[in-house]
C-alpha cells in the first residue's frame, strides 16, 4: 500500500509517548493483534490491540480524506492475506500494510475531512491505542450494502461454555472451578447478544458434561454464523496471565479435511469422493478459516479494554470445536486460573459481564454492513 502524503492537517504529526522511560521496549516490537473501528459520540473510534507499549505517530490526509497512524518498533500480527477491515461511522473501511524501518501503518479511509479529539495512549497492562475522530464537514448520506442474510433470518451465534459435568477444566489456587465461571461468561454473553437483536443458543446452559464432538454438531445443526468458545487457562508458571484467542491451524485444518466425510456438506452435483470435491472442501475451509481470524482480529481490541492480554494474543491451535468448515469459530481463554489476579479478576461477576460485553460489542462490530462511500 502507498499512500502520499499531500497535505498535513493535525498539527507536525508528533510521535505520542507511549514507551517507557528507558529504551527497554526498544528489544523486541511491538506486535500489533488487531484494528476495530467503532461508532463514538464524537463520530468514530478506532482501537488497536498492542502486546506491549510502542510509539505511535498520527496525521492526517486529503484528496482522500485519510487517517493515518504509524506505530514504531512493531510488526503486524494481523491474519495474512488480508490488508483491510470494516469501518463504522464516516470511516468508510481502515487498511493496514508493513512499512520499512519497522513501522506498521494503519490507513482510515475517511468520507469528510476530520479531526482528532481524544487519544489513549494505553498503558504496559493495557497497551492499546485508542483515536477517537470528529467529521469536521457534513457527511453526506451513504448508501448501504445490505450483507445478504439466507432466507432473512437473524444471525445465530452458538455460545459454547467449556468442559461442564464431571469434567470441571482448569482450578484455580483458591478452588474456582473453570467451568463454574466459563457457564456465567456464557449465559451473560447470551443477554448481551439478545439485546443486540441476535439469536444465541448455547451448547449448554447448566453443569453438564457435553462431548466435543456434540458441541461441534449443534453448532452445524444451527446454521450458526460464528461459534464462541468460552474457556479459562491454567499453566505451571503462575505468571501466566492474561486472555487470548484462538483459531484454527494450518494442522487443524488438515485434521478437519481428514475428517470430511463427518461434515456431510452440500456440493450439489459434485460426487461425494473425489479430487474435486476435495479441492472444494478445501476452498471451503480456508473461507472459513479467514473469516474466523477475521473475527479474532476484531475482538482482540474489544478485550484489551476490558481484561490484560497475552502476548501474541491471536493463536492458532487444532481444538476439535474449531474443526468445523462451515462455521466461522474462535475458542476464547479468558484468562488463568493459576495466576492470582486473573482469578480473582474471573471470579467477580462484574468483570465476567464486562468481558461479556466486549465479546458482544465485536460481534456487532463484525456483523456490521460495509458503507459505500459518499458521493461528492
Amino acid at each position: 500500500m502507498t499512500t502520499t502524503r499531500r497535505s498535513l492537517l493535525f498539527g507536525a504529526g508528533a510521535f505520542a509517548g507511549l514507551a517507557a522511560a528507558n529504551s527497554a521496549w526498544a528489544d523486541a516490537p511491538a506486535l500489533v493483534h488487531g484494528v476495530v473501528v467503532s461508532p463514538a459520540s464524537a463520530g468514530a473510534r478506532v482501537t488497536l490491540a498492542l502486546s506491549q507499549q510502542a510509539q505511535a505517530r498520527t496525521f492526517f490526509l486529503s484528496a482522500p480524506d485519510r487517517f493515518v497512524i504509524d506505530i514504531a518498533q512493531s510488526r503486524l500480527a494481523l491474519p495474512p492475506g488480508a490488508s483491510e477491515g470494516p469501518g463504522a461511522g464516516f470511516v468508510q473501511r481502515y487498511r493496514y500494510a508493513q512499512q520499512a524501518d519497522g513501522v506498521s501503518r494503519v490507513v482510515l479511509d475517511l468520507m469528510v475531512p476530520a479531526r482528532l479529539v481524544r487519544q489513549d495512549l494505553g498503558g504496559r497492562r493495557a497497551p492499546e491505542l485508542s483515536f477517537d475522530l470528529a467529521p469536521t464537514a457534513p457527511v453526506a448520506a451513504a448508501p448501504v450494502r445490505q450483507e445478504f442474510r439466507p432466507s432473512g433470518r437473524q444471525r445465530t451465534i452458538v455460545v459454547d461454555a467449556g468442559h461442564g459435568g464431571r469434567d470441571p477444566g482448569a482450578i484455580g489456587a483458591t478452588g474456582t472451578r473453570e467451568k463454574d465461571v466459563v457457564l456465567d461468561a456464557a449465559l451473560q454473553l447470551r443477554r448481551a447478544l439478545e439485546s443486540r437483536g441476535y439469536r444465541v443458543a448455547l451448547t449448554r446452559n447448566d453443569d453438564t458434561f457435553v462431548p466435543l464432538e456434540d458441541r461441534v454438531r449443534f453448532a452445524r445443526s444451527h446454521n450458526a454464523d460464528l461459534f464462541i468458545s468460552i474457556h479459562a487457562d491454567s499453566h505451571a508458571n503462575p505468571e501466566a496471565q492474561g486472555a487470548s484467542v484462538y483459531t484454527l491451524s494450518e494442522r487443524g485444518a488438515d485434521r478437519a479435511q481428514n475428517m470430511a466425510q463427518n461434515w456431510n456438506i452440500d456440493f450439489g452435483d459434485t460426487p461425494r469422493q473425489g479430487v474435486t470435491r476435495d479441492i472444494l472442501l478445501d476452498l471451503y475451509q480456508r473461507e472459513t478459516t479467514n473469516r474466523s481470524s477475521q473475527f479474532a482480529q476484531t475482538l482482540i481490541p474489544c478485550l484489551s479494554q476490558v481484561s490484560p492480554l497475552l502476548r501474541n494474543t491471536h493463536r492458532n491451535a487444532g481444538f476439535f470445536v474449531l474443526l468445523a468448515p462451515d462455521v466461522p469459530a474462535v475458542l476464547i481463554e479468558t484468562g488463568f486460573l493459576s495466576n492470582v489476579t486473573d482469578e480473582r479478576r474471573l471470579s467477580d461477576p462484574r468483570a465476567r459481564q464486562a468481558m461479556a460485553e466486549a465479546m458482544a460489542q465485536a460481534v456487532e462490530a463484525y456483523f456490521a454492513p460495509p458503507q459505500l462511500q459518499a458521493s461528492a
